[in-house]
């Protein structure tokens, strides 16, 4: 079977692209929660299957439509 893992260019110029695309594409917010609750986040996450970041926006997409319905 063929190796499927993703390799990324390790160049510069590949970081430089990936920054730049990120910027374009991407709204980041910085959030900063007591020692430990990144632990708990991630095994939440891990839990159901996604990473922290989805785990996170589903909670905020659920709050949002809760709060606007």
């Amino acid at each position: 079977m063929k190796d499927t893992k993703r390799t990324w260019d390790q160049s510069p110029e590949g970081q430089a692209y990936r920054n730049q695309y990120r910027d374009n594409n991407y709204d980041r917010i910085e959030v900063a929660f007591p020692a430990g609750y990144k632990a708990r986040l991630d095994a939440a996450a891990r839990a159901v299957g996604v990473t922290r970041a989805a785990l996170i926006k589903a909670a905020v997409d659920e709050y949002i439509e809760k709060s606007q319905g």
